[in-house]
């Protein structure tokens, strides 16, 4: 028998979103073994969105809709929702996936100790159907208490998490660039750490207007070269190391500072000195070396301007 529930508290964000809101409500809603509540904040959307908010709410008293005036953005809008949220635990929730149906009590047990848990998710396409891959296969999970790997490359989604109330406390003011859970997971593992769940909990949609760039697929944006994306992906983990290191610069977080210069001349082509800090902060060599080869190439990539892929 499941062990009591502190209240967990769902904060739902959500734009223009009609078309796969009622799914996704349904999922939340049916969670089994927890105590639940939860807070939607639409960021003033121009379809059907916050009525179907409403109509959910008027006949299941655990949802309370809110609604901003003017749009502020999914960073702004969930640093708010998350804000308004009452429960000891948050689980921050995208308005186009489905919730396998124990998801947020298999997070509540495994959490045991640590800041954040958050699962794996299963990719589907725009239409709900399963695309025969998930996040795990593209990214190598990260679990553990150094915010030096997700600096480099984040496997927390927020739509897989479940934390702890004081990590936002901590995390307030989200920075005003990047994800809010890369930023999330960033503070939960430098406090009470990460634990990863080895099981796809969530249909994580992939389409074209999804926030995220793992969630979107078939944008429409404009298409930037290759080496402007290699330089912009170094820059945006070097804003957030930046951020992280002003909020949190203690003895055991001084190798980010590093990184943080290392991540800038990146942007720039420039490699001078990488091979040593990945054989320095990657405990394991062969980790270590592919690190090294990786950014190596996408430095070299921005150097001569390439626009192809390998």
């Amino acid at each position: 028998m499941a062990s009591p529930s502190p209240l967990i508290s769902v904060a739902l964000c959500t734009w223009n979103g009609a078309r796969w809101l009622r799914p996704q409500l349904d999922s939340i809603l049916a969670q089994q073994d927890v105590a639940l509540e939860v807070i939607a904040l639409d960021d003033a959307s121009s379809d059907d969105t916050l009525a179907i908010l409403k109509e959910y709410a008027a006949r299941d008293g655990r949802l309370r809709v809110h609604a901003n005036a003017d749009n502020m953005g999914h960073l702004r809008s969930f640093g708010k929702c998350m804000a308004m949220c009452s429960g000891d635990l948050i689980a921050p929730a995208d308005q186009d996936d489905i919730w396998h149906s124990r998801k947020l009590r298999t997070l509540l047990d495994a959490m045991g100790g640590a800041s954040l848990a958050y699962c794996d998710s299963r990719y589907v396409d725009a239409d709900g159907r399963p695309m025969g891959r998930k996040v795990s296969d593209d990214l190598c999970m990260f679990e553990g208490h150094d915010a030096l790997p997700l600096v480099l490359q984040n496997t927390v989604s927020g739509h897989a998490a479940l934390l702890r109330r004081d990590v936002l406390t901590v995390a307030l003011p989200l920075p005003g660039h990047g994800y809010h859970d890369w930023w999330l997971s960033l503070v939960a593992a430098d406090h009470g750490g990460i634990v990863y769940v080895d099981a796809p909990l969530v249909d994580f949609r992939r389409h074209a207007d999804a926030c995220s760039a793992v969630g979107r697929a078939g944008s429409s944006q404009p298409m930037l070269s290759r080496a402007q994306r290699e330089a912009l992906w170094f820059q945006q983990r070097a804003q957030m190391a930046n951020y992280f290191i002003q909020r949190f610069d203690g003895s055991d977080n001084r190798h980010v500072r590093d990184w943080v210069a290392m991540l800038t001349r990146l942007s720039q082509g420039d490699a001078t000195g990488l091979m040593r800090l990945c054989f320095r902060d990657f405990r394991n060599p062969s980790k270590a070396l592919r690190a090294w080869a990786r950014f190596r190439r996408k430095a070299s990539r921005i150097a001569r301007g390439a626009t192809t892929s390998d």
